[in-house]
């Protein structure tokens, strides 16, 4: 006992800091998060990778995604990963380093549609364009959506709208690069994939982040435990090694 005690003691002396498990919440959204995928999805290798290099460990837990940022906004949770800035989240949350960067372009068919080109919203009057059910993608395009100056068709999945857009029942898809990519791989055949394209003009990028519970005291001293540790995974190639894999597909499910 006396000589735990004595550790215990130089421990907190010396600024050795104990190993801990941080609990994260988060949902599926393949290649980024998933609980089938290679260490749980790019975003959350990446969160696994930075804790580690500080010496800690994490622990994720997969929820409907309301429900992931409810409970953590409540303290339920060491942090939620990964969401986009916004001010109401501000209002309850602290803000990570960026963990990645998430662009979203129209995808198009390049035969049935090879001259298709934008440059402004005007440029879409009149087109038909998919739409999943439940999903936000830009102010700009929801706004736009509001004039009925194009044919917005909604539907449930992205599978059944890039299936729609082989078929030519509409013009264009706004849809998340990567996760369309990883969607075309896994789920169509090598011979309709080169079909489809992104539009090199993006619609927007945003940054993925961690976000932690401002109800938990320690949420600070926690983002700046996994800020150093993303700063360092950036700076000594794990996270450039991680990114390639995703371009790979590593992360599919």
């Amino acid at each position: 006992m006396k000589v735990l005690l004595l550790l215990l003691i130089f421990s907190s002396f010396s600024g050795v800091v104990s190993s801990e498990t941080f609990r994260i919440s988060t949902g599926e959204f393949i290649p980024y998060c998933s609980s089938a995928a290679f260490h749980k999805g790019f975003a959350s290798h990446v969160v696994e990778e930075a804790f580690a290099s500080q010496g800690h460990d994490v622990e994720f837990a997969f929820l409907p995604w309301k429900r992931a940022m409810l409970e953590a906004k409540h303290g339920g949770y060491d942090a939620t990963s990964w969401w986009v800035y916004s001010e109401e989240r501000a209002a309850d949350f602290l803000f990570s380093e960026e963990i990645l960067e998430r662009t979203i372009a129209f995808l198009y068919h390049k035969y049935k549609n090879s001259e298709f080109d934008w440059k402004d919203m005007d440029d879409l009057s009149g087109m038909r364009i998919g739409w999943t059910r439940g999903y936000h993608y830009t102010e700009e395009l929801a706004a736009f959506r509001k004039t009925n100056n194009a044919i917005f068709e909604e539907v449930n999945s992205d599978e059944q709208n890039l299936k729609r857009l082989l078929l030519g029942r509409i013009d264009i898809f706004p849809m998340n690069t990567v996760t369309g990519m990883e969607l075309l791989r896994t789920k169509f055949a090598p011979n309709v994939v080169h079909q489809l394209d992104f539009h090199p003009r993006s619609i927007d990028t945003t940054n993925g982040l961690l976000l932690f519970p401002k109800v938990n005291k320690r949420s600070e001293q926690i983002r700046d435990i996994f800020n150093k540790g993303l700063k360092s995974i950036r700076d000594d190639g794990t996270y450039e090694s991680l990114l390639n894999g995703l371009l790979k597909g590593d992360y599919s499910s």
